[in-house]
């Protein structure tokens, strides 16, 4: 019986580090979903830093430029028997970025449901992949809304949703702890 683990917390707190230690606890046979991509030299130092932690044996499942549904859907996994999702914020953060939300000074009504609607289209598909999948999954997650609500659209829309897909994914999960300052929690 496979366990899907979802660790869930704030920037730095040890989430990844422990999702790369429990993943090597389990099995050297481990598939790794990158969903950071390069945006600038930054972000470039964070991917390779995450990158050098990997042992080489692992396989690393990049996403293209654009996420979209059959992306979640069509996972390439065979032979692994972990698959470790580091991040989901930034998974939902590639898929909003289709809708130039930044330029926006306020985001229309219905504009608003179609990009909740196909939020919640794109994970049910990931939701759906994760109750099949023949492996072990450990998924990353932060939690972002517990600080100040932001003062711009798109980082209010974007908190909202990755609440919902957060709680959706710790009722999916076997196992799910919070990280704080280094510090892991079980909360179920």
């Amino acid at each position: 019986m496979h366990k899907v683990y979802f660790l869930l917390g704030g920037a730095r707190s040890g989430k990844s580090f422990y999702a790369e230690e429990l993943a090597s606890s389990i099995s050297s046979q481990v598939a790794y979903l990158a969903t950071a991509r390069v945006t600038d030299k930054e972000m470039e130092k964070r991917i390779e830093a995450h990158k050098k932690r990997r042992p080489r044996g692992w396989k690393t499942i990049e996403l293209g430029d654009s996420i979209e549904q059959k992306d979640l859907e069509q996972l390439d996994i065979k032979g692994c028997e972990v698959l470790i999702v580091d991040c989901v914020t930034n998974l939902l953060y590639r898929f909003l970025e289709r809708y130039r939300l930044d330029e926006l000074d306020i985001i229309p009504n219905d504009l608003e449901q179609k990009i909740e609607g196909e939020v919640s289209q794109l994970f049910e598909s990931f939701y759906k992949f994760l109750q099949s999948a023949d492996a072990t999954i450990i998924i990353v997650s932060n939690e972002v809304g517990m600080g100040l609500v932001p003062p711009y659209p798109l980082g209010r829309i974007f908190r909202d949703l990755m609440g919902t897909v957060n709680k959706q994914l710790a009722l999916l999960s076997d196992e799910a702890y919070f990280f704080i300052a280094g510090i892991r929690r079980r909360l179920k």
